[in-house]
């Protein structure tokens, strides 16, 4: 029986932090309402500098921490259940696996000498995640870190790819359209084509995935003042682990020629190794809950990619939810694999926790 009434509680407190409003740089309420939920279930909570929900439970030296994500992307989607289904903003990106976080801790029994730790961090869905940054530079490194990102029920996530944003502007005076002169627009394009054609190049004409450089156009903008005009694009490129930030602006800053090229780095790409010592306790888990476990590497980027080199200790995603919706004006999460997920966490915290031992880094492959 107590073990239902956690279920519907977790189910009531995942409804509840949906409904509240985060997109990043506007999640204080839903920050002050995760804290209060978190301390109803038994964490001692606080809110840290950069404004991140901290819950913690349990005490001793060895700490687990379960670094999820509270902002979300605009759009404003009504709360609703419909046959089993949770849709909203943030249910799976990624409040799903927030509040599964949070019901999974204070489910799990700890042994003595172990504490578990959930943060709720702001800004994550912005260029630089700000919350995460933050910890970064002031949180000491856990000894296990488990990012909440949706992975399916049954899959964990071992590696993102890097990103960094490109603004490429190109001005000329303005000339009549029956003139020989190329326009802002045309040479903005030319531009456009010569990153494409190198792309394929460096891809060997591969189809895009985690292996791949890949660039998305994600705007496009002709303004004129009567004299000049101006032309810009904004570009998005995502980087495998084998490609630096450093590397790919040198390479497309000798494909400007008329250009001004203004960069936005974001993250390095970060892969682990399945054989962290994180990985074990999730794939008997999994198993235990009746699924059949799946590792996988992500195309996107999480703050993964910013802890990860920095704290140097064995680290996956997991979280419950179908990544597909991520974003996009139908987000849903299906309550059926919320629960499973909460259980599997459970499982995978209690088995991470018996194992004693600290291995800081030794399942870590940096890119």
């Amino acid at each position: 029986m107590a073990v239902d009434t956690m279920t519907m509680t977790a189910l009531d407190m995942l409804a509840g932090l949906v409904a509240i409003p985060s997109v990043s740089g506007e999640e204080a309420a839903a920050v002050d309402w995760l804290c209060l939920a978190m301390r109803e279930m038994g964490y001692a909570t606080s809110i840290d500098g950069a404004g991140n929900a901290v819950g913690t439970i349990g005490s001793g030296e060895r700490e687990i921490l379960l670094l999820g994500h509270i902002d979300t992307v605009p759009g404003d989607i009504p709360v609703r259940i419909e046959d089993g289904i949770l849709h909203g903003r943030g249910a799976v990106d990624a409040k799903g696996p927030l509040t599964a976080f949070v019901a999974a801790g204070a489910r799990a029994q700890l042994p003595p000498g172990v504490r578990l730790t959930v943060i709720g961090a702001v800004g994550e869905e912005t260029f630089g995640s700000p919350g995460a940054s933050w910890l970064c530079e002031h949180y000491p490194a856990p000894d296990a870190v488990i990012i909440g990102e949706p992975s399916g029920w049954d899959g964990i996530v071992l590696g993102y790819k890097g990103s960094v944003g490109l603004t490429a502007a190109v001005t000329t005076g303005l000339t009549h359209s029956a003139g020989p002169e190329a326009t802002a627009p045309e040479l903005a394009i030319r531009f456009w084509i010569r990153l494409t054609s190198w792309l394929a190049r460096q891809n060997n004409g591969a189809p895009a995935g985690f292996t791949t450089v890949d660039a998305t156009l994600r705007g496009i903008n002709t303004t004129s003042d009567g004299l000049h005009e101006m032309t810009t694009l904004e570009i998005t490129f995502r980087l495998p682990p084998s490609s630096t930030i450093a590397w790919l602006c040198e390479q497309v800053d000798a494909l400007a020629l008329d250009a001004n090229l203004c960069w936005r780095p974001n993250a390095e790409a970060y892969r682990v190794d399945k054989r962290s010592p994180l990985v074990a306790p999730f794939l008997a888990a999994i198993r235990a809950t009746g699924g059949q476990p799946r590792l996988k590497v992500k195309t996107g980027t999480s703050d993964m990619n910013l802890v990860g080199p920095v704290w140097n200790c064995p680290i996956v995603s997991y979280g419950p939810g179908d990544a597909s919706f991520d974003h996009t004006p139908d987000e849903q999460i299906p309550l059926a694999d919320f629960e499973r997920g909460v259980e599997v966490l459970v499982s995978a915290i209690e088995r991470w926790s018996g194992l004693g031992i600290r291995e800081s880094g030794s399942g870590k492959v940096q890119s």
